[in-house]
């Protein structure tokens, strides 16, 4: 028989104790190899009069347990950590709790692992990384069961991890060189252009040059999709990439798969640096797509501040959402980050170089949506980022115009989302006479339409002559379409008419758009009503065609339906053939919004409405029969 020792029943009674004290929230057991125990979800309890029901609220931490028998000391408790597990607890997205159990008063004590460090630990001993384990002492009067205390320090730890880590991500900090390194640059020139290009490539490298796409690209896929795996290869998935713009979410993608497949070839073929590369371009092109998921969070948070489309809990599936998005956003970095240094330590100067520049336009991307967002934190993007000025710094010392007009295009762009337009234009300038000098016509002609821009337009946020887009709500169904599309929805997906397969919420937003423009429907009939029931989807994305439509006349009837389109015709069918109360609207009549509203609010129509919802009484018509 195995018998329980001593400290095992401790961290039983800890354990226990735990759960009770903190029974008002969500506690998971959290199995993982780095000193993790539990992962709590926050709650907070409903304002429903006689219900004790509790709400997610979507913010989480973990917690760290260590149990001890007593302490000597009544004025505080403590814990040894392993160094490596502070280490990375500080790289964690969430707050870390160490929670100390007391079994001799039974009692719990905790603090936030994350702001120890900050706040004391490195303030009092600097060399702390050095040891095997810090001991971590705990005051008394932080009784776990002093739960707002709790929550209070989760909220500002959070908000401080968001700070520290979100700061432009902290891609590149950290990492350092001198001009000094680059003195084997120009003897390793002629080496790089076949290690980066490939001498099977340059023929398509021309026809880039003169704007021969087609070409190209046939150029291209001989090799990359070839089946002979060489060093040509990798460099044609290099060239694939290149070609695509990660701005685009589907073309980000494509990147991540060229990248993917580069990455493992050159890992096959023991090409280190190739590899590392691939690496870079493969996170880049995912925090690309990570970014734009952002861009349709942001708009559907513009969707939900309207009274009429706000989902209850939308507060809720944003912030988790949003946290899954920055734990992806800070693995994709830790990876770039790793990679860069690795190339730095092998002095790969210019290597390091060519990989800058698709960092950078993710950055200046990025600083665009966090100016435009009024819910994210702009981590500072005021202050430049330390790679941008590397660029600009090994832009002087690139013996290649090619990457050097990378290196000041990626800069110049930034420094434009940045509100600096005269730099921008002043690094624009040095990259167009250097596309000059390769001979390169569309990147000359990509550059003086930039130049162009930045000129007429010198703040990138400014859109006050724009136009005036009022009479864009005219046409309602591109008006509700691009609405969708604004947060990631493909409306033109559809569905496969041949099979019968479909996505529902892609086969919603299709009738939606479809249904958008309702005023056909009032032309019909003077005598008509017509009312939008947005769905749970139609709330979430604004569109108030998504949902159930409702057809009804005091001469005839109602019908219900998702597709107003196809209800109408059987509507006809049923109340309008041989109607004496028939009565087409004018030529001339004009519909408006106030019009909308006036005859939904018709106290007759209301009544349906009323009964339909209580009763259920109008015929439900079946859009498949």
């Amino acid at each position: 028989m195995t018998k329980r020792s001593d400290n095992q029943r401790v961290d039983k009674r800890g354990e226990a104790h735990l759960n009770l004290q903190l029974e008002r929230y969500v506690v998971n057991a959290y199995e993982n190899d780095f000193g993790i125990d539990f992962e709590v979800n926050l709650t907070t309890e409903a304002d429903v009069e006689g219900d004790d029901l509790q709400q997610v609220t979507g913010e989480h931490f973990f917690i760290q347990l260590k149990s001890s028998a007593g302490f000597d000391s009544d004025e505080s408790v403590y814990a040894d950590l392993q160094t490596t597990h502070i280490e990375q607890y500080l790289d964690q997205p969430l707050p870390v709790v160490l929670a100390v159990y007391d079994d001799e008063c039974e009692e719990i004590y905790w603090l936030v692992v994350q702001e120890f460090v900050w706040d004391e630990l490195s303030q009092e001993n600097e060399d702390w990384s050095e040891q095997t384990t810090v001991r971590i002492r705990i005051p008394r009067s932080r009784k776990l069961t002093d739960l707002n205390r709790l929550e209070t320090a989760i909220t500002r730890s959070q908000n401080r991890i968001i700070r520290n880590q979100s700061r432009d991500l902290s891609i590149g900090e950290g990492l350092s060189f001198s001009p000094d390194d680059f003195t084997e640059v120009e003897r390793q020139r002629e080496n790089d252009r076949l290690s980066y290009r490939g001498l099977t490539l340059v023929k398509a490298r021309q026809q880039l040059k003169r704007g021969d796409f087609d070409e190209a690209e046939e150029s291209i896929s001989e090799i990359s999709e070839s089946d002979h795996d060489d060093q040509a290869k990798v460099k044609a998935l290099f060239m694939e990439m290149m070609r695509r713009n990660p701005a685009h979410a589907d073309q980000a993608l494509e990147i991540a798969e060229y990248a993917q497949k580069a990455e493992e070839l050159a890992h096959e073929l023991d090409l280190e640096v190739d590899e590392l590369i691939a690496t870079v371009h493969k996170h880049v092109a995912g925090l690309f797509v990570i970014l734009e998921k952002r861009e349709e969070m942001m708009f559907t948070d513009a969707v939900q501040s309207l009274d009429e489309f706000g989902v209850s809990d939308y507060d809720l599936l944003r912030d988790m959402e949003s946290r899954d998005l920055l734990i992806g956003e800070l693995r994709a970095v830790e990876a770039i980050n790793r990679a860069l240094a690795m190339l730095l330590e092998g002095d790969y100067y210019y290597e390091y170089a060519v990989c800058l520049s698709p960092i950078i336009d993710y950055l200046s991307s990025r600083v665009m949506v966090n100016t435009l967002s009024p819910k994210e934190e702009s981590g500072g993007d005021d202050e430049l980022n330390p790679l941008v000025d590397q660029a600009v710094q090994l832009a002087d010392y690139i013996p290649e115009p090619e990457t050097e007009f990378n290196l000041r295009k990626s800069a110049a762009v930034y420094y434009y989302h940045t509100n600096n337009p005269d730099t921008a234009k002043e690094l624009l300038k040095e990259a167009r006479d250097l596309a000059e000098e390769i001979d390169d016509h569309v990147l000359v002609e990509d550059t003086d339409e930039l130049l162009q821009r930045i000129e007429e337009q010198p703040d990138p946020y400014d859109h006050s002559d724009d136009g005036d887009d009022s009479n864009s709500v005219e046409d309602r169904e591109e008006a509700a379409k691009q609405i969708l599309e604004l947060q990631g929805i493909d409306v033109d997906a559809g569905n496969d008419s041949d099979t019968g397969d479909y996505d529902p919420m892609e086969r919603a937003a299709q009738l939606g758009v479809e249904d958008a423009d309702p005023e056909e429907y009032y032309r019909h009939c003077e005598h008509l009503h017509l009312a939008y029931s947005p769905s749970y989807f139609g709330r979430m994305t604004g569109v108030g065609s998504i949902g159930t439509k409702t057809l009804w006349c005091k001469h005839g009837g109602g019908m219900s339906s998702a597709s107003l389109t196809r209800m109408f015709s059987a509507f006809k069918d049923e109340y309008c053939k041989g109607c004496e109360h028939h009565c087409p609207r004018p030529d001339d009549w004009e519909f408006t919004d106030e019009f909308a509203n006036q005859q939904v609010s018709h106290p007759e129509f209301q009544e349906f409405l009323e009964a339909r919802d209580d009763a259920l009484t109008p015929p439900e018509y079946d859009e498949t029969s």
